[in-house]
């Protein structure tokens, strides 16, 4: 069960690198990333390439990032990664399809579609980097970790620090874990002028070995964020323009809460089928947040064993949420704006696919390869957000290992 555990987490490590998938914290990432530690104990290097890209010409993420882990002491693991991404493609404004709009004030770049969302060009790099330690002291392991990423439009520090437990001649572990994020938002899009964003989470959780086929993970995490939350690109339609001219429909920047609360339970279980040399898991994350968006995800993963060094993993996962209290498509009137209102489509009410296969291959006792295929797809559920809007993709992922 240990190296299937841990030969998924590179999945979890694209959709958090990305933005475009299920994201998660960093305390639950160092706490991912310590499990797998402790389950290899010889020190290693990686490499890892993704292209994420999205159908239409959309949003492409190609990412190359690299690892290692060594093991000075006993008691002692060091672990770090680079991340470098680069971001270019086409994303949708925030305004619905001009078909709808009775005035537009430009008209849309020849070639678009009077139908469908409009969308502007973007295109960013961005590197990051963590480099944490866990430290071991008979059942107790300590693991702090610091990160830093920076692109043209935004700039992020962070700090975790988890402490996990074993009990129950290590069949039990408990986990705890703190993350701090301290970011600052550049001038793009909307905002012109810095603003500051800072985001705690906590997690408490539990891992239990049921019985030698059996692994069970329990997780709770409360996450709070506050300051600039607005997505700096996202504009809304609103029927008159400011200064009141029912002919001329302006796009304004969102306005979201400054803040924002996080509830999020997962509950995975993980059995081993010793008749067909494999393992299946499935797992469950149920969220809430203060924006009233509540969200489901259940995942089922089969990681199949051929012969002695080959692992074939396929997976498919469903993911569905409501929409925040305060989206909509356009608003009637700008000077009778509610407090807070975005069209951003990742806040409405919709629906998203994902199913891929990963392999995995030991070539040597020193050498590993990856090679994963995912084809994720979103549908919107509200009935008023154009479908334009929803992006389907396709990504690829290969990637390496040497343990010396």
């Amino acid at each position: 069960m240990g190296s299937a555990f841990c030969h998924k987490r590179g999945q979890f490590e694209f959709n958090l690198r990305s933005r475009q998938l299920v994201t998660s914290t960093p305390a639950l990432i160092a706490i991912y990333l310590y499990q797998c530690l402790r389950g290899h104990a010889e020190d290693q290097v990686g490499f890892r390439y993704e292209n994420y890209r999205e159908d239409g010409g959309r949003i492409g993420v190609q990412t190359d990032s690299f690892l290692f882990e060594v093991q000075p002491k006993t008691w002692l693991t060091i672990q770090g990664e680079g991340v470098y991404d680069a971001i270019s493609g086409l994303t949708p404004t925030g305004a619905p399809p001009p078909s709808t709009i009775t005035f537009v004030e430009t008209p849309p770049p020849p070639g678009a579609s009077n139908t469908s969302v409009p969308l502007s060009h973007m295109q960013d790099a961005r590197w990051a980097g963590s480099v944490g330690a866990t430290l071991s002291y008979k059942q107790n392991h300590f693991t702090p970790q610091i990160s830093y990423s920076q692109e043209s439009d935004y700039v992020s520090r962070g700090a975790a620090l988890n402490y996990s437990v074993d009990f129950n001649d290590k069949n039990t572990t408990l986990n705890l874990g703190w993350s701090h994020d301290s970011d600052r938002v550049l001038p793009h899009g909307f905002l012109y002028q810095d603003e500051k964003k800072n985001s705690d989470d906590i997690l408490v959780g539990v891992n239990q070995l049921i019985n030698p086929k059996a692994f069970l993970t329990v997780n709770f995490t409360y996450g709070h964020a506050s300051g600039y939350l607005n997505d700096q690109y996202k504009g809304v339609l609103f029927d008159n323009e400011p200064q009141g001219d029912p002919s001329s429909p302006a796009l304004e920047p969102e306005n979201r809460p400054r803040k924002r609360d996080r509830y999020i339970g997962y509950v995975s279980f993980t059995q081993d089928v010793a008749p067909f040399h494999a393992s299946a898991e499935i797992s469950y994350r149920l969220s809430h947040d203060s924006y009233g968006i509540n969200a489901n995800t259940i995942q089922l993963s089969w990681f199949q064993k051929l012969g002695k060094h080959v692992v074939v993993s396929p997976m498919f996962r469903y993911y569905e949420q409501n929409a925040a209290d305060f989206y909509a498509t356009r608003f009637p009137d700008y000077n009778t704006r509610p407090t807070y209102y975005s069209a951003d489509y990742r806040l409405s009410n919709f629906e998203s696919l994902a199913a891929g296969l990963s392999l995995n291959w030991k070539i040597r006792d020193w050498l590993s390869v990856d090679v994963a295929y995912q084809r994720y797809v979103m549908r919107g559920l509200d009935g008023m957000t154009s479908q334009t809007a929803y992006p389907s993709a396709n990504v690829f992922t290969i990637g390496a290992r040497i343990w010396f």
